[in-house]
């Protein structure tokens, strides 16, 4: 199936591989929806003409499953039209969340179906009316007819989301396969029908509600993520420090921040450079950054200069000091930005530390004093001052 997905797309999306492109997006989504709306529609009413012919509950309720996923694809294909178009005034950042909000929607209709599937399920395990002498073998090799083109519509949805890296699609391959697995229940439900056990076929719809539902939420997880602002990859913020640190000058990369928008990527960070440096160079080292980062990741970025001066006299009595200190704190992960400076013949000392994450603000607070207790001991004549790096911004 990866073959001839790979086939079509190269034959029916004008410059498939740029999948950053909001408009090359669009193409593989309204590939991916037709090629379900037709299906579905065919597959629709095989099985509910089916259903009806044999009064089976399950088929009835596997039917309307299949319609559903009809409905599922026109809404992401609505979606993928307004994804693409550009920033206005009201949306600068552009329209591509509409991307998750689509699946969100599909999430929805598939919750929706499988309430409505288990409360009709539930009383025909109550009244069974399935006569299983009206099933055929010809029905049998109908119906499993269909689990193969849903699981083929499935894996081809999969593969065109896992090539455009698009949820939304990765969502409708999850609608593809539970249509697909719920069949297969009707078909153990026809087994049990023969065995006499007629209020399977109730229990049968039942099932198909519950991996509906269960596909729902599966849909409804990855679709909330990206909307309330998830995690960057490990992938994406190597990507932006080993960018930054290719750029002559660059120390130390750290406090990465990335908001996203589909595929625009909103970047700032902090780099260390020397303090040895004139301003004016050091201006001009944070554009370059953020030439190099806007040139691999597509969007905007902010680079903050952290000066640092390692030459100082006490820079490495004090480096010394701050490593060993926080290598006896297990919930310290690491320590940065270690600035020296004199201040009105003062000697001060500045860094951030890293946290270990599901700690607690109490718990934060309390390592951060027992930090800055144990340095006093060691460096009694040094100001320190000790900043928890936030959440959201990201060193290692």
């Amino acid at each position: 199936m990866k073959r001839l997905t790979s086939r079509i797309v190269r034959r029916v999306i004008t410059d498939h591989a740029n999948v950053e492109d909001v408009a090359v997006r669009a193409r593989y989504g309204a590939l991916e929806a037709w090629v379900s709306i037709v299906g579905n529609v065919v597959l629709f009413g095989i099985k509910l003409t089916l259903g009806l012919l044999i009064n089976s509950m399950a088929l009835i309720a596997d039917s309307l499953h299949t319609l559903s996923d009809t409905g599922t694809s026109i809404v992401l294909l609505v979606g993928f039209r307004v994804a693409k178009k550009p920033g206005d005034r009201e949306h600068p950042f552009g329209h591509q969340r509409m991307e998750p909000i689509a699946a969100l929607v599909i999430a929805v209709l598939l919750l929706v179906a499988a309430f409505e599937l288990l409360r009709s399920s539930v009383g025909r395990i109550v009244t069974p009316t399935v006569e299983m002498g009206r099933i055929s073998w010809l029905v049998w090799l109908i119906v499993a007819g269909t689990v193969l083109a849903k699981e083929c519509m499935a894996r081809f949805a999969r593969q065109l989301g896992r090539m455009s890296r698009s949820t939304v699609l990765l969502a409708d391959f999850w609608h593809h396969r539970s249509d697909a697995l719920s069949t297969l229940v009707v078909l153990l439900a026809f087994v049990a029908l023969r065995l006499g056990w007629s209020w399977v076929d109730g229990l049968a719809g039942a099932a198909v509600a519950l991996v509906v539902g269960y596909s729902g939420y599966i849909v409804a997880r990855d679709a909330i993520n990206p909307l309330l602002g998830e995690r960057p990859s490990t992938e994406l913020l190597e990507t932006i420090k080993s960018a930054a640190r290719q750029v002559s000058g660059v120390q130390g990369v750290h406090d990465v921040i990335v908001h996203r928008y589909g595929q625009l990527k909103l970047v700032s960070l902090h780099i260390e450079v020397s303090a040895d440096e004139p301003v004016q160079k050091l201006h001009a080292l944070s554009e370059e950054v953020e030439a190099v980062l806007e040139k691999h990741l597509g969007g905007s970025a902010v680079v903050h200069i952290d000066p640092i001066d390692r030459r100082h006299r006490r820079y490495q009595e004090i480096n010394h000091a701050v490593t060993q200190a926080v290598a006896t704190q297990p919930q310290i992960e690491s320590f940065h930005e270690l600035r020296v400076y004199d201040l009105q013949q003062q000697v001060h000392a500045e860094f951030d530390i890293t946290l270990q994450s599901g700690l607690l603000a109490d718990a934060a607070t309390t390592i951060q004093q027992r930090l800055a207790e144990q340095l006093h001991k060691q460096l009694g004549d040094v100001q320190l001052a000790i900043k928890i790096d936030p959440k959201y911004a990201y060193t290692r």
